[in-house]
């Protein structure tokens, strides 16, 4: 009796090894390829593999202008990963078509909790009452970068930045001797959409209101809209066909006063000679600035055979200890955040408010054709439209999309 029981547990174990040793993950990313810490998060998933021996990770990674439709193919190939980084605008889509698993019992079951992420990351992986991913990286647009130099020489203090009236003085004194008082751009771009987004929520606004209808030719956004159409006249000419990289390459050689930048703009001006800081956003009838929500949610795909590897893979990359180490944004866990922007980041404490400010993009299964329309709207009124009825047009477009 002793050995036959020595035996089925000696076949047991076996077979659970065996069993383990079949468990190979398919985590598909894209940031990585750009950033150069591929061999950070390769240490972070060596470091996985040696806590969970039984679960072996294979790493895709693509670059971001192929990366929606690569996974798109995998979809509806069949040929899916077991999990992925998904863009937080790109979450509706895919919890809508079935593509992605609902992680509520999972999350509720081992304390991955909203308390432990900033709340507009939490949100943005929420989508009709379900989990669909779990915030993995984040950051802020925008905050408003400052040359220091130019504004001594303007007579300008930093505090005129945060409101809207302020900025407005503010760039009308800088924009002079062939320097531009702010970087304003409006081409058909995302970045576009989040830096005008951020002046429509600090104004108390929003895109889509909470029943999903455009809220765009609402007082509140409209307000926003002519604040910036006003603000475009100190802004460099060809608006239409800048976009934000445009405004980076005359902050830097030093034409430009204020740029507006997520906080990854930071170490592009911490190696530069540029005297600098920032503020978080502009605030308007709202009396807080508001930014607009950026980053990737950790999604696992619903033809997975490996689901509960999956979710530990996901514990591991969002956990404290380790969040950190794998993002080429900012942290998505709060004590993850805190720790690197105390490291590596200029004003910190700064960069965490307005973390805990941001509000992110609507939450829709339709949201690029919503962004399209933005886009349009934004050019429009640049163009210099009647922003009313600019935005009556944009919502009409907007709400035949249900």
């Amino acid at each position: 009796m002793k050995t036959l029981l020595t035996s089925v547990a000696v076949a047991a174990m076996l077979t659970t090894s065996a069993l383990a040793e079949d468990v190979t993950l398919q985590f598909w990313d894209n940031q990585q390829t750009e950033s150069g810490l591929s061999k950070f998060q390769q240490a972070a998933i060596d470091r996985f593999m040696e806590e969970n021996p039984g679960i072996k990770v294979e790493v895709t990674t693509v670059p971001y202008p192929e990366y929606q439709q690569r996974l798109l193919t995998a979809v509806q190939g069949g040929n899916a990963p077991d999990i992925s980084t998904l863009d937080q605008i790109w979450i509706g889509a895919f919890a809508e078509a079935g593509a992605i698993t609902d992680l509520s019992e999972q999350a509720a079951a081992s304390g991955v909790e909203k308390d432990k992420f900033f709340p507009g990351a939490w949100d943005s992986a929420n989508f009709n009452g379900g989990l669909y991913g779990i915030p993995f990286n984040v950051d802020v647009w925008q905050f408003s970068f400052y040359n220091k130099d130019l504004l001594d020489a303007a007579g300008v203090s930093p505090d005129d930045l945060k409101t809207f009236d302020g900025l407005r003085s503010a760039a009308e004194k800088l924009t002079k001797n062939g320097k531009f008082g702010v970087g304003l751009f409006g081409h058909r771009g995302e970045d576009t959409v989040v830096v005008v987004n951020s002046f429509i929520f600090s104004n108390g606004g929003e895109v889509l209101d909470s029943s999903g209808a455009c809220a765009l030719d609402q007082a509140p956004a409209v307000e926003a809209l002519e604040y910036l159409q006003g603000l475009a006249e100190y802004a460099p000419k060809g608006i239409l066909n800048a976009s934000s990289g445009s405004m980076r390459e005359l902050f830097l050689n030093g034409s430009l006063a204020i740029e507006f930048w997520p906080a990854l703009e930071q170490p592009t001006l911490q190696s530069s000679d540029i005297n600098w800081d920032f503020v978080n956003g502009t605030a308007g009838a709202s009396g807080k600035a508001i930014g607009t929500y950026g980053g990737w949610n950790l999604a696992v795909y619903e033809s997975s055979e490996n689901k509960e590897a999956a979710w530990k893979f996901i514990e591991f990359m969002v956990r404290e200890d380790v969040n950190g180490d794998v993002v080429d944004l900012l942290p998505a866990n709060i004590a993850a955040a805190k720790a690197f922007v105390d490291k590596n980041r200029k004003g910190p404490d700064r960069i965490l408010e307005h973390l805990n400010n941001a509000k992110p993009r609507p939450l829709s299964a339709r949201y690029l054709e919503v962004a399209d329309i933005q886009m349009t709207l934004y050019q429009d009124v640049f163009s210099g439209a009647n922003v009313a009825e600019a935005a009556m047009k944009a919502c009409e477009e907007i709400d035949a999309l249900n």
